[in-house]
């Protein structure tokens, strides 16, 4: 794979993203995979034009190829017990009366190689075609 060189970012997680993370740092049992967790959320939040555990741990200082990919395939953490506890944390910063709204975004691809990529309902071209579906929250 031919990859530009990108700068290297810093190995300590940002201070907010680090903040935000710590709840859920009990739900992993090695420190691996609690940094390695961090260190793919950096990844996804960088503008890196292709965001893989390739790209990413070539982006980012203090990570490897192989420590994002066992995150995501070999670790031991349970996702619906993170999911459940990303729930519980985004209710507590809700306002009493306040309003979670939840919209799909559809973004048309022509390949194979992205993530998630099928022949779903578009909302842009408001039939189905070949697209990635996004649910975002305000």
């Amino acid at each position: 794979m031919n990859m530009k060189a990108v700068p290297k970012a810093a190995p300590t997680p940002l201070p907010e993203l680090e903040t935000y993370l710590q709840p859920f740092t009990k739900l992993f049992r090695r420190s691996w995979s609690r940094q390695s967790c961090e260190r793919s959320i950096t990844g996804l939040l960088t503008d890196l034009p292709h965001k893989n555990c390739e790209t990413i741990a070539a982006a980012l200082a203090g990570t490897s190829t192989e420590r994002l990919q066992h995150l995501l395939t070999d670790a031991d953490w349970d996702a619906l017990a993170l999911h459940q506890l990303r729930v519980q944390s985004l209710l507590s910063l809700s306002p009493k009366d306040g309003l979670l709204a939840l919209d799909d975004t559809s973004l048309l691809k022509q390949g194979r190689e992205s993530v998630g990529v099928a022949r779903q309902y578009s909302g842009v071209k408001g039939k189905p075609a070949n697209c990635q579906a996004v649910v975002t929250a305000e």
